[in-house]
């Protein structure tokens, strides 16, 4: 574009313009070029202007929480496999690989307490949650473990006929899904299995971090009679075993002080406060004796329906 340099810039001015239109070179095109056989490289180089690298989703961030021995980790330890590659990358974070050494632990009623959050090292936990984010690989914790109850896929109603049933149900409505949004990455997923991970004592960076906030509930006698069914536990500094009593003057005290506001007029076991649930983004089940595989399906819903949503 050029103008006229011999006329003085004012007002009343008239700009003489000439525009030069280069066209370019028509390349003929050919059915040869769009042959069935033509792979995304392909297309890079032959008709740019209609190749779209694969989208990335949403990573999700989903927390499995509740009072010990309600078959949280047996329900996450299924996961993995519904949930399995290519179309999905789930990494399964145990919390209890994040305790503080026993020597720096609280006491409560004079015993050590192993179930209060005060108990967890919350800026390690943070830290691998956010490198889990950046796309990270997580080198802290227990990823994908086995299933922990011998005797079937999980125990408490989780048999390996409902584990396949379920997923085959994930890979036909992700697939589908998948068909309607051509060209998205495998969508990622970061499971954190534990207890006590969105309460009010929790630090509110980390909560900031949970995209999807899962409770499990389980009556008082259920859950102590499993908890000290259990022989002990494996920590970083040996083998602990609960002294007598532990469950009612620790584990079940802890419980109450930090999920009671999930319930009405604070009643642990009593109904939920669809209020402050709906607030704080918490949804809450349920779980009996032998009722895990009903749990199990209810958390594959909650999770596809989070996948769905984001």
């Amino acid at each position: 574009m050029y103008t006229n340099p011999d006329q003085s810039l004012n007002s009343t001015n008239v700009f003489h313009v000439t525009c030069i239109i280069v066209q370019p070179k028509q390349t003929k095109w050919t059915p040869k070029a769009f042959s069935k056989n033509t792979r995304p490289s392909h297309l890079r180089s032959t008709i740019p202007h209609l190749y779209m690298p694969p989208s990335p989703t949403k990573p999700l961030t989903i927390a499995l929480s509740g009072l010990s021995s309600t078959g949280k980790s047996s329900i996450a330890s299924q996961l993995p496999s519904i949930f399995p590659p290519p179309l999905y990358a789930l990494t399964l974070l145990h919390v209890d690989d994040f305790y503080r050494p026993q020597a720096e632990l609280p006491v409560r009623d004079g015993l050590l307490d192993w179930d209060c959050t005060a108990s967890l090292d919350w800026p390690r936990l943070e830290t691998a949650v956010r490198k889990w984010r950046d796309g990270e690989p997580v080198d802290e914790g227990q990823v994908n473990p086995q299933p922990e109850c011998a005797g079937g896929a999980g125990g408490g109603g989780i048999t390996q006929a409902l584990v396949e049933e379920l997923r085959h149900e994930v890979r036909e409505k992700t697939t589908t899904d998948r068909e309607r949004k051509e060209g998205t990455t495998a969508q990622r997923i970061l499971l954190l299995d534990g207890f006590l991970l969105f309460t009010p004592s929790v630090p509110r960076s980390f909560v900031s971090l949970l995209d999807v906030k899962i409770l499990v509930r389980a009556p008082y006698e259920d859950a102590k009679r499993r908890r000290e069914a259990r022989s002990g536990y494996t920590t970083m500094d040996g083998w602990w075993e609960d002294p007598a009593g532990y469950f009612d003057r620790v584990v079940w005290p802890n419980h109450v002080l930090e999920n009671q506001g999930f319930f009405g007029e604070g009643d642990i076991e009593g109904s939920v406060d669809e209020r402050v649930c709906e607030r704080e983004g918490v949804r809450v089940r349920m779980g009996r004796e032998g009722e895990l595989g009903e749990i199990l399906r209810w958390v594959v819903a909650v999770v596809r329906d989070s996948v769905e949503d984001g």
